[in-house]
């Protein structure tokens, strides 16, 4: 048995049998892929890896050690809360500097939350939808205080999960910002601002069309995007 049959035998409240095919149940895939990380055959990806870290009540490196069979080192997780332990404490910081009055940052460093879908509003975001926490240099974020897919931000282009936007919540709307704007049916997408003449223009930022808008709300805009890890 490895390490991963045991930390699902544990998790199945002592029961190998059926692990496998309620894990895969849980998570929406099928049991032959279960199965093949179970052989080894086959890594999860980063988010079926924090969505085990939430199941399990481990962090992303305990996940992580379950599917290397070597002998290897790991260094210490970043002294930061797993996600369960944000779901836990109502009174830890996880909400943004603005509803805390606390910072996210260690020198030159800021913390974000990579979330799987963009909140109405930043300050009262559901810390379930916490997919895992980014440490980067302050001077990259650009002002962001979270990460989202570049699909679920409304970019026609995004190529897959690992193509990501940095967002900052604001309402601001500067000449050739890419703002992020929630429609009402609940879907996102990205707009280019243009002022022509004294009057505002709204385009497409991928095929450079005009887009009408109708019903809407800014809730920030993207300050950077990076489309591999």
């Amino acid at each position: 048995m490895n390490k991963f049959e045991k930390q699902l035998e544990k998790w199945n409240h002592g029961v190998l049998r059926g692990a496998q095919a309620k894990l895969a149940k849980v998570l929406g895939v099928s049991t032959a892929t279960t199965a093949l990380w179970a052989t080894g055959k086959r890594h999860p990806s980063k988010g079926y890896v924090a969505q085990m870290a939430v199941l399990f009540g481990l962090d992303v490196y305990g996940v992580l050690k379950l599917f290397d069979p070597r002998p290897v080192l790991y260094l210490d997780p970043p002294v930061f809360p797993q996600v369960t332990a944000l779901r836990d404490k109502d009174d830890y910081p996880y909400l943004s500097p603005v509803a805390t009055g606390r910072d996210f940052t260690q020198g030159n460093s800021v913390k974000l939350p990579f979330l799987q879908t963009p909140p109405a509003e930043f300050d009262d975001y559901d810390p379930a939808c916490v997919l895992e926490w980014w440490s980067i240099p302050r001077r990259y974020a650009q002002g962001a205080l979270y990460l989202v897919r570049a699909k679920d931000a409304g970019l026609a282009d995004a190529q897959d999960d690992d193509d990501l936007c940095f967002v900052k919540p604001s309402h601001a709307k500067a000449t050739g910002t890419v703002l992020l704007l929630l429609q009402a049916d609940g879907h996102c997408r990205c707009v280019k601002l243009q002022r022509k003449a004294g009057a505002v223009h709204f385009i497409d930022p991928i095929s450079r069309q005009p887009v009408p808008l109708h019903d809407g709300k800014i809730i920030g805009h993207i300050t950077r995007r990076i489309r591999s890890l």
